[in-house]
């Protein structure tokens, strides 16, 4: 149930850094008594919950943060224990709310209820793991004494594993070359507002206000065909398939797949010193596609069965 706070986790994600806690605003009373001290105290007036998670992608993890930003999710068996996962943009301000489980050590372990993710973003380097980046915003806190478990069967991704085309149609991707990229980054923004209201410090509840897709690639500058998109008007499709090297069974491989339905170019750049390649840095954007009736979808295929309560329409 949205909002619900959860006692155990269904999924203990592999960090590398988590910053989520319990935040607070405040009032100052600022009224004097004849002396030229400023203010005579202050009062907590809102409390909620905010932070950031970033960590290595991992092909089953990741549909648990998906299934928060998109609101709807089918899922459907390929083959023996790998699966299918649709991810399709829910058109509601109440996307499913995750609760989110931390655990300092021995200091404290806390439970944050109501939590929506704000931004989440996917970077690819040519030299490292694809990675991501999370803000969340939450309503509040509770004591909790889950343990943690980790799942010995995740997945993960390096730039090899990355394709990335662009094409005039939808059914132009499959044929077209793919986009020699240096670096890719892609962010979907929620625009999370937190809504607070008389007779309570927590927010009365965390909505999505909106999706914006946007994201930078560089590559190598050996035409004009990107200085060219981005002068003029005209929307292309674009596809990121990641598809890493484990078989997960019967030749299927763990995978994630990103269509954008409209893309437009909305900066354009170029850099080169002497004695280096001449690079372009390309930003895109992702506009709703009236007559696909999408902005977006992204398909997961990995070894989890389902993502628990998120809907299916």
């Amino acid at each position: 149930m949205r909002g619900t706070v959860e006692t155990t986790a269904d999924k203990w994600l592999r960090k590398v850094s988590a910053n989520i806690t319990e935040r607070a605003s405040h009032a100052v009373d600022d009224t004097s008594v004849g002396r030229l001290e400023d203010g005579m105290g202050r009062r907590v007036v809102q409390t909620y919950i905010e932070g950031e998670l970033n960590g290595i992608i991992h092909a089953d993890a990741i549909g648990w943060l998906l299934g928060n930003v998109y609101g709807l999710c089918v899922s459907t068996l390929v083959t023996g224990s790998v699966y299918s996962h649709v991810f399709n943009m829910k058109q509601t301000a109440q996307h499913i709310s995750l609760t989110l489980i931390t655990k300092d050590g021995t200091v404290q372990q806390r439970a944050f209820n109501a939590c929506m993710i704000n931004t989440l973003q996917l970077n690819v380097a040519i030299d490292d793991y694809l990675r991501f980046t999370a803000s969340f915003i939450g309503k509040a806190a509770v004591a909790n004494t889950d343990t943690p478990t980790y799942s010995t069967s995740e997945y993960d991704f390096i730039a090899r594993d990355v394709v990335v085309k662009v094409a005039s149609t939808s059914g132009g991707l499959s044929g077209a070359t793919a986009v020699p990229v240096k670096a890719l980054d892609i962010t979907w923004d929620q625009g999370i507002i937190r809504d607070h209201v008389v007779g309570a410090l927590t927010p009365n509840d965390n909505y999505n206000s909106h999706m914006m897709i946007e994201g930078n690639m560089t590559l190598n500058f050996s035409d004009v065909t990107y200085r060219d998109l981005f002068l003029g008007d005209t929307a292309q499709y674009m596809s990121i398939t990641i598809t890493g090297q484990a078989d997960i069974g019967a030749g299927n491989f763990p995978t994630i797949t990103i269509l954008l339905n409209k893309v437009q170019f909305m900066d354009w750049n170029r850099s080169g010193e002497q004695n280096e390649l001449v690079t372009q840095t390309v930003a895109f954007r992702a506009f709703y596609n009236a007559t696909d009736q999408k902005q977006s979808q992204v398909t997961v295929k990995n070894l989890t069965t389902a993502y628990v309560n998120v809907p299916t329409s």
